[in-house]
């Protein structure tokens, strides 16, 4: 009988012991369901310099005028009047004239990249921001 306990004993650690190899093999974290939102200003890199910006997210309506800032900056807020209605920002109407007279009108993607944070795990991703846009000009 004293056999019979031991070998069951034996059997049940042996069988737990297999039971945390299998799942130590596995992610035991299951990443959160949040979907992040990047709602900050894109900034647009110019190739020549522009002496007049338009730009607007998402469909219809016309470009509204962007002017450089006192960093020689472009940016472009996701904010009206250059987005109008609910979009999923992925890429910006551009329409810029350079000082020898080149001209860009159209659509550009924009690219994102990680902010480094990860609030949950590094396999669950995290907060974005986006990338600058370059604009061929001239």
């Amino acid at each position: 009988m004293k056999s019979r306990v031991i070998l069951l004993l034996t059997l049940g650690v042996g069988a737990a012991a297999l039971a945390l190899v299998l799942v130590a093999g596995r992610t035991p974290w299951a990443c959160p369901a949040i979907g992040y939102a990047y709602v900050g200003e894109v900034e647009l890199l110019f190739s020549a310099e522009p002496v007049s910006v338009a730009a607007r997210f998402g469909d219809g309506g016309a470009p509204e005028a962007v002017t450089e800032d006192s960093d020689g900056k472009w940016w472009v807020p996701q904010s009206p009047p250059y987005l109008t209605t609910p979009v999923s920002v992925t890429s910006i109407y551009v329409e810029a004239v350079s000082a020898s007279d080149s001209r860009i009108a159209r659509v550009l993607q924009i690219e994102t990249e990680s902010t480094g944070n990860h609030p949950f795990a590094l396999n669950c991703g995290g907060p974005f921001r986006f990338k600058p846009v370059h604009v061929p000009l001239g």
